[in-house]
C-alpha cells in the first residue's frame, strides 16, 4: 500500500519515461510493428500515431503495473484475512472491497496530486489485478489443502 501511495504522489512529470523509452524503441521498426494498436482510453487516443511509440509503451507499462501492484494487494490482503479469520467464508470477497476501496481512494489521491488524473478505468484495471491475487491466492491454499486430503 505504501509503494501505490508513493506512487499516487508523484506528479506525471517526475514518472514520465517516455525519453528514456524513445531512446530504446523509436525505432522505424517499432513504430510498423506496434501502428496496429489504436483505442481509445479515458477519451484519448492510444496509438502510435497520436502519442509515439515511446507514449504507446508507457501506456502498457504503467497499465500492467496498475495490474502487478493491485495483484500483489489482493493476494497478500487474502493472504492476511485468511491469517487472521482462518474459517471466515468470505475472505475473497471482502479482500476484493478492500482492493476496490483502496483503488477508489487511490485515484482520489490523485485528483489532488499535481499533473495527475484519477479514471474509472484506472480503478477498473486496479480491480481486476486484485481479483487475480486474491484468486491465486485461493487457488494455492485450494490446491495445498486438496494435497492434504490425499
Amino acid at each position: 500500500m505504501g509503494v501505490i501511495f508513493y506512487s499516487s504522489s508523484q506528479p506525471y512529470g517526475d514518472q514520465d519515461m517516455r525519453s528514456e523509452i524513445g531512446q530504446v524503441f523509436n525505432r522505424p521498426f517499432w513504430e510498423k510493428a506496434l501502428s496496429f494498436i489504436s483505442f481509445t482510453y479515458a477519451g484519448s487516443e492510444v496509438s502510435v500515431e497520436a502519442i509515439g511509440v515511446p507514449g504507446v509503451i508507457e501506456f502498457f507499462m504503467r497499465k500492467f503495473a496498475h495490474l502487478f501492484v493491485f495483484f500483489c494487494l489482493g493476494f497478500f490482503t487474502v493472504g492476511s484475512l485468511k491469517l487472521l479469520w482462518k474459517t471466515a467464508r468470505f475472505i475473497g470477497l471482502y479482500a476484493f472491497l478492500f482492493v476496490v476501496l483502496y483503488a477508489s481512494l487511490d485515484e482520489l489521491h490523485q485528483y489532488f496530486t499535481g499533473d495527475r488524473t484519477p479514471l474509472v478505468q484506472d480503478v477498473m484495471i486496479d480491480s481486476v489485478g486484485g481479483a487475480l491475487g486474491i484468486f491465486f491466492f485461493l487457488r494455492i491454499i485450494q490446491r495445498s489443502n486438496s494435497r492434504k486430503q490425499d
